[in-house]
């Protein structure tokens, strides 16, 4: 794992330039049907210099690199997974697309214009993505980031806040940003089947006013980190709408998208051992 000050502005602008940057899918299913109904979009980095570089660590670096090659990520972010989207609607799948945007980007007035105008050139609507809020480093300007998303929630598109009550202000941007979705973070779903019961019961409480205060404000609920049968009836009982995580599918090469989803129906066994060792690259 490399240190995140080895991690220089000119090795992300690099990596960007020579084609080291990928993306991985981790496929979402509905609580109810167990059926396909998104996906993440994972960033990964295979760089020439120092490795696989930790996916954190990369964009802890790039947060604190100038606005410019913010920008330009998000751009190749948007350009790679359009042009995957694409190529899948074309072979007859079209599954929404969840891409992670940090607060600082979308604090950009430029941000909404980028992302309509790539939605025309590709020729694809609105609702093929989506947009994760993550709160790698809290808003500085509230008005900014609530007039872009509302311009993208005007377009079709969902607002998802990711790892919701983890970090920085997670109630308050519920309240003041146009939020189709909340993301429940990992560490809650693995407290609520622990060997602590007294933190089980923190935890499922908590989650339980979570979603109850979801359902009332018409917020779509999704349980990250999903990895056992018994966290999936946890979920399920506490009235999650959505959940992923190794227990469904772990993020995938983009090759391996594609057959996940149509062997999704009855089929997904075939795959089962393929996608375990995919998990361990």
């Amino acid at each position: 794992m490399k240190d995140t000050n080895e991690i220089s502005a000119q090795l992300i602008e690099e990596a960007i330039n020579n084609n080291e940057l990928l993306l991985h899918y981790q496929l979402q299913s509905s609580v109810s049907s167990n059926k396909i109904v998104s996906m993440e979009a994972l960033t990964r980095w295979q760089s020439s210099a120092l490795g696989n570089v930790d996916t954190a660590q990369f964009i802890g670096a790039l947060e604190v690199s100038e606005t410019s090659l913010v920008a330009k990520f998000h751009k190749w972010l948007l350009r790679k997974a359009l042009t995957q989207i694409v190529t899948w609607q074309e072979l007859g799948v079209s599954v929404p697309v969840f891409l992670n945007f940090s607060t600082r980007y979308l604090q950009e007035k430029e941000c909404l214009t980028v992302i309509a105008t790539l939605l025309q050139e590709y020729n694809l609507p609105p609702s093929c993505i989506g947009i994760e809020v993550t709160e790698s480093s809290a808003i500085t300007n509230m008005a900014d980031i609530k007039f872009v998303l509302q311009g993208l929630r005007e377009l079709g598109i969902k607002i998802a806040l990711d790892d919701f009550c983890t970090s920085y202000c997670s109630l308050e941007y519920i309240s003041e940003l146009p939020t189709s979705i909340i993301k429940i973070d990992r560490r809650f779903i693995q407290g609520l089947v622990h060997q602590d019961s007294r933190y089980q019961k923190s935890v499922s409480i908590i989650l339980e006013a979570i979603v109850d205060m979801a359902i009332k404000l018409g917020v779509e609920v999704v349980a990250e980190g999903v990895e056992t049968l018994q966290q999936l009836e946890q979920v399920t009982y506490l009235g999650c709408d959505t959940y992923q995580g190794y227990l469904f599918c772990p993020p995938i090469p983009t090759d391996y998208v594609l057959a996940m989803i149509l062997n999704a129906q009855g089929q997904r066994s075939k795959l089962s051992s393929q996608l375990q060792a995919i998990a361990l690259i």
